[in-house]
């Protein structure tokens, strides 16, 4: 595929509403495990719009939090534990919810790629923690 010149890809989007043109969603961004709960806290989420961190210790109690989720963005690192990841697939499902999983390794994923894997509707394995801050910006959270 042929990639798009300049002034083609800038007379594509000058069609584009520069507002927002759907409702602000209720985004939950979970940190799973101490790198994942580290890489959430971290987020500056006073510019962010609609974006609650929500850090699972053991149990319920936490993931109560998520029966109001929109999106659900599961954060984790490699070597975290992810035993609470099903238990939040099966809160997404019962309330139609897609879950992404972001795994931040930095070396080789034993364990948590499969595991985060089956979790998640959608995967994104990244190797700086900054993706995440980014991608929500992106997204327009």
């Amino acid at each position: 595929m042929k990639p798009l010149s300049s002034a083609r890809a800038a007379s594509d989007t000058r069609h584009r509403i520069m507002a927002a043109n759907s409702q602000p969603r209720r985004i939950k961004l979970v940190g799973l495990g101490s790198g994942g709960a580290a890489i959430v806290t971290s987020i500056d989420t006073a510019s962010l719009r609609d974006v609650q961190i929500v850090i699972p210790d053991s149990g319920a109690a936490a993931l109560s939090e998520l029966a109001d989720a929109e999106m659900i963005f599961v954060v984790t690192c490699s070597g975290d534990d992810l035993a609470l990841a099903p238990e939040i697939k099966l809160i997404a499902r019962a309330a139609n919810v897609m879950i992404t999983g972001i795994l931040v390794q930095s070396g080789a994923a034993q364990v948590e790629l499969p595991v985060l894997r089956a979790a998640s509707d959608m995967l994104i394995v990244a190797t700086d923690a900054s993706y995440v801050s980014d991608m929500l910006e992106q997204l327009g959270a």
